[in-house]
């Protein structure tokens, strides 16, 4: 790749890498600015600008912001498609511009989405996946309770035992355990549903509880105490819902899989409060009382491939810590000194402006 400029035969190292990286970026010197310098993905973009040439006036008023010290982008609308153009400025007062096609950003911005949907859509497959034992016996649960129901009609009818009382009964009773499974499946299909994320306010108490509900059969069987405590006058966050859920599915299934075997009581309990040292922030907790984890392990369980867990894969908390940022919070963990383990979430809390 070449790169053409005025005054010296060799490029800076900056300039180099520029080249390198095939970004379109022009240097420019003196009063009024001429180009002194460009990389070929500039001269693509604007070829009607040749080195000597003086900036036109858009390039002229990123110049000038350049020079106040102003760093936004600026658009640019040309014959062709509109222009976003980045100024800079050097340490030895040279001007660069870095100029990027919008629509070409714009289309980066919408496979790097997908790309993340994607990544989002495997992850909680995957959680579906281990969570297959619990849901095959949510639904064996009310298809055999109507199986036995159906059986006993039948029986009784047979006999010409059956009141239509008692039948009325019976039937009423296998179409609420019809319903119950519909909603095991439902729940399941609205968990792994792909689609865009949807921004909107969140009802953190809600979501804490349903991602109880969730694993209710898991923490029945494990004799698991389990509970959501909020703050009466917690603040809203904005956000995508199934994301925010999957995070607290995947912590809360981790604190599950601790407190399997362990001593009672065994607690789990999802917290929400404010944070004491931000007003701007909501704080998200995830607590058990299971046999914590070691100080080595904790140093490393963000870490890709990292898994405490036989067979683990070790992807889910780096996959929970990119939803978090995703939505401009935190994530990380703390060993209580009475034991255990908290994951800790901070949220920024909804603005007035990003409600508009």
């Amino acid at each position: 790749m070449t790169a053409l400029r005025l005054h010296a035969p060799e490029l800076d190292p900056a300039e180099a890498a520029f080249a390198a990286l095939d970004l379109a970026v022009g240097a420019f010197e003196g009063t009024p600015p001429r180009l002194i310098w460009r990389t070929d993905a500039f001269a693509r973009l604007l070829p009607e600008v040749s080195p000597g040439d003086q900036a036109p006036a858009g390039l002229a008023a990123a110049l000038d912001a350049a020079r106040r010290g102003e760093v936004a982008p600026l658009s640019l609308e040309t014959g062709q498609a509109p222009l976003e153009i980045r100024p800079g400025l050097a340490a030895d007062g040279r001007l660069y511009l870095k100029v990027s096609d919008a629509a070409e950003r714009q289309e980066a911005e919408a496979r790097r989405l997908a790309d993340r949907e994607r990544l989002l859509l495997t992850s909680r497959i995957m959680s579906v996946g281990e969570m297959a034992t619990t849901i095959a016996h949510e639904l064996n649960q009310p298809i055999g309770s109507i199986a036995n129901i159906v059986r006993g009609l039948k029986a009784r009818l047979s006999r010409g035992a059956l009141t239509p009382e008692d039948g009325v009964e019976a039937l009423d009773k296998a179409a609420d355990q019809a319903l119950y499974a519909s909603g095991v499946i439902q729940r399941m299909r609205s968990f792994v549903d792909q689609r865009q994320p949807q921004v909107e306010t969140l009802d953190l108490p809600r979501l804490a509880r349903a991602t109880l509900d969730l694993l209710d059969w898991e923490i029945a069987r494990d004799g698991v105490r389990a509970q959501a405590v909020f703050d009466d006058d917690l603040p809203s966050v904005l956000g995508d819902a199934v994301m925010v859920q999957q995070v607290l599915v995947n912590l809360a299934r981790n604190g599950l899989d601790a407190l399997r075997g362990a001593p009672q009581p065994r607690r789990l309990t999802i917290g929400g409060r404010r944070m004491e040292d931000s007003a701007r922030m909501v704080e998200l907790t995830v607590a058990d009382t299971g046999p914590g984890v070691s100080e080595a392990a904790a140093g490393r369980m963000f870490s890709a491939f990292f898994s405490t867990k036989p067979g683990g894969m070790g992807v889910g908390l780096g996959i929970c810590r990119s939803i978090v940022e995703l939505h401009r919070g935190r994530l990380w963990h703390t060993r209580p000194a009475e034991g255990g383990s908290v994951f800790h979430i901070a949220l920024p809390t909804a603005r007035q402006e990003d409600r508009a």
